[in-house]
């Protein structure tokens, strides 16, 4: 399983970790791309994987089709009769102590496994689905896309509140989302356990920066992320070398070909695109640049460089999930002026750097290792298994 992604990391963290608890674990997902034998070879060290060949991009036609269905556009497209058949299957062979279903898209599997086994069975939610999608309909100006996304999202908020209710245990990776689910429907059994980091982030030296140096790491082919990245080109950096012509971003990920940059910022911007050692690249960039302004639930790749201790300058919506403290372990902005009059404070000394690294590192030791996310999902896990043998002993 390529570590690209945020929730590619979480998903194999939390399996790495209860595999190394003792746990037996069987992986099912399905293909993306043709990565599925890499994904098999590193997802063997720790559990049984077994990959579906199942595609779920988006498509125009079926996209339109499901203007008149109940199921939001981005439910149905991960419905397939491959994994109804599997879990039949499974279900005569096999009798697991509990059942992890990640992410919402996955949450209809909840039907079939009630209809055949009485086993446990709980959601974990890396986001609250809902709010992704309305953010993204707030800031869409295409009008079109803007009361497609408005539709989409009212239909993601019934189908997440009615199928979270049907869970054992609804996992949620930050506070705010579990909340916000309770205030839509209180009857849903929810439990707040946030996402970890490897522990050698720890561990990893930073360089002396790059003077005036700005970095920005995330997939362009994620919208917040391009949104975010797009955003701050044309809002803040225009601003930045206003005041300061030496400040420069270096920008990290795939989909580089998505982002257009203003002729007068080519000197300032380089689009570095996806690097094989991306620690190594950025150990000596100053200040790092979260500018997101849709999304729901943890950012890990802000826990990741706060346990490398790297400076972080990000919005309200990237701080969300993350008990970190506003100049102290992170700095926090939202409007376009408050970010560039904040950047140009750090680059004038008026924060400081060391003290603050140095309290992100503490914060993500003491809170945000795998081993320490692990330990809770194995105490919750084996609370709902006791709890589900003792009803039915009864």
């Amino acid at each position: 399983m390529p570590q690209n992604t945020g929730a590619n990391i979480s998903v194999f963290g939390i399996t790495k970790y209860l595999s190394l608890l003792g746990h037996e674990i069987d992986f099912v997902s399905y293909r993306k791309n043709n990565d599925a034998e890499m994904a098999k070879r590193e997802l063997s060290q720790y559990c049984n994987p077994i990959i579906l060949d199942v595609q779920t991009e988006n498509k125009i036609i079926p996209g339109l089709l499901n203007l008149f269905t109940s199921t939001p556009y981005n439910i149905s497209k991960f419905i397939s009769e491959e994994l109804r058949e599997f879990i039949e299957e499974y279900f005569v062979k096999n009798r697991p102590d509990i059942v992890h279903i990640d992410h919402l898209h996955m949450a209809w599997i909840i039907d079939l496994i009630r209809e055949i086994s009485d086993v446990p069975v709980v959601l974990r939610e890396h986001n609250l689905e809902m709010n992704i999608m309305k953010r993204f309909a707030e800031r869409e100006r295409n009008i079109l896309l803007k009361w497609y996304a408005s539709y989409q999202a009212e239909k993601l908020q019934k189908y997440e509140t009615k199928y979270c209710k049907k869970f054992d245990k609804c996992i949620m990776i930050t506070s705010i989302d579990e909340k916000q689910l309770l205030q839509m429907n209180t009857h849903i059994e929810t439990k707040t356990i946030e996402a970890g980091v490897e522990e050698h982030f720890l561990n990893i030296e930073r360089l002396e920066p790059i003077p005036y140096s700005l970095f920005h790491i995330g997939s362009l082919e994620w919208y917040p992320n391009l949104d975010g990245l797009e955003w701050f080109l044309s809002s803040v950096m225009i601003e930045l070398i206003k005041i300061n012509p030496s400040i420069k971003l270096y920008v990290y990920g795939s989909g580089m070909d998505k982002i257009k940059i203003n002729e007068g910022l080519k000197r300032n911007v380089e689009l570095v695109g996806f690097v094989e050692n991306l620690t190594e690249n950025i150990a000596d960039k100053d200040l790092m640049v979260v500018p997101l302004r849709i999304g729901s639930g943890i950012r890990l790749k802000i826990l990741e460089m706060l346990g490398m201790g790297c400076n972080i300058i990000t919005t309200s919506i990237g701080k969300e999930g993350i008990n970190a403290e506003d100049s102290k372990q992170i700095i926090v902005a939202d409007s376009e002026k408050e970010i560039t009059s904040k950047i140009v404070d750090y680059y004038d000394g008026k924060y400081n750097k060391k003290e603050m690294s140095i309290n992100a590192r503490n914060l993500i030791r003491e809170n945000y290792t795998w081993p320490i996310i692990a330990k809770k999902f194995e105490q919750e896990y084996l609370t709902i298994i006791e709890h589900h043998n003792k009803v039915n002993a009864i």
